[in-house]
């Protein structure tokens, strides 16, 4: 077994893999000194000095202590001088963790990796790097998801990672013992699934078929799909196709822009084919429509209820 580290930094937007490092250690501690082994502490609530103060508090107990500090992100520069001094003189068996949801400061970084300790950072992944990562939480739950209905459930479910997680785990429990998830099953068991007919809006507001868009956003919301997760796949199908028009645009050939966009190779021949009979400056104002809508359905746009909000948004991108 590798030797511990006195301090280790988790960061990163992945919540996923942050939250799954917390368990691990959670359950390392509580497995070498039973219940309650891990200490845990919420930098909202405590500053550095009490942190630094817990370190150093000697203990009869024997093996290794374990101290997890959440939401490190909240203390300031100013703060960490305790921190740093404590860890200067690290004290034996004794381990912290620090959590940073998103980006760490430079002086927690630098502090970490002055005490000899380790940083660990999981960026969220791309858009396009979602299919890859859900198949690769799917593995670790025992599932096997190929190419087609991995991004079948992310356009099912969006980009949310927490929610691509439960429905996995969903996915788990109504499919066992079978392993093997085909887009069959997505569209079956996923929550508030319509994986066909959203691809078939995204290609009406695409192609600017303001009457199937308006029919199919009516009978997707009918069945009861939200708004809400709907946008990512028709977002997603409008910045693809205006990346291969401005592609064409520019000279490239089918082949080269094939390449250039970063697509499976069927998914990138059926692009370039709708870039072909698009309009590139209704492409980006349709992107900009549905901008304003997303602020919307965050609540900081307009203020209209997000039925009449997504209806309007369908109206002036497809018109």
């Amino acid at each position: 077994m590798a030797e511990l580290k006195p301090v280790y930094l988790v960061c990163g937007e992945d919540d996923v893999k942050v939250d799954s490092w917390r368990a691990r250690l959670r359950a390392r501690a509580e497995a070498e000194r039973g219940p309650g082994g891990l200490e845990s502490f919420d930098a909202k609530l405590t500053p550095p000095e009490q942190v630094a103060a817990a370190l150093a508090e000697l203990t009869f107990e024997t093996g290794t202590r374990y101290l997890l500090v959440d939401d490190a992100g909240a203390w300031k520069p100013g703060q960490l001088e305790p921190l740093e001094r404590a860890l200067a003189q690290p004290v034996p068996d004794t381990v912290l963790v620090l959590v940073v949801r998103g980006k760490a400061l430079k002086g927690l970084t630098k502090l970490v990796e002055g005490a000899g300790g380790e940083c660990r950072e999981y960026p969220a992944p791309k858009p396009w790097e979602l299919p890859g990562w859900t198949a690769e939480r799917a593995r670790e739950l025992g599932l096997s998801l190929d190419k087609a209905a991995a991004r079948a459930l992310v356009d099912a479910a969006g980009p949310s990672q927490q929610r691509l997680t439960r429905e996995l785990e969903k996915l788990s429990v109504a499919l066992h013992p079978k392993a093997a998830v085909a887009v069959e099953d997505v569209a079956e068991h996923v929550s508030g699934s319509a994986v066909p007919r959203a691809y078939d809006l995204a290609d009406a507001v695409v192609t600017g078929d303001l009457r199937s868009a308006l029919a199919l956003g009516e009978e997707l919301r009918a069945s009861g799909e939200r708004p809400a997760g709907l946008v990512f796949p028709i977002v997603r199908s409008l910045r693809q196709v205006h990346g291969a028009a401005r592609l064409i645009e520019s000279g490239a050939s089918e082949k080269d822009a094939a390449g250039q966009l970063g697509l499976p190779p069927w998914l990138a021949k059926k692009t370039l084919a709708k870039a072909r009979g698009a309009d590139r400056a209704a492409l980006e104002r349709a992107l900009c429509v549905f901008a304003v809508l997303e602020l919307d359905l965050r609540g900081g746009g307009s203020g209209l209820d997000e039925e009449t909000a997504f209806s309007l948004a369908l109206a002036n991108a497809a018109s």
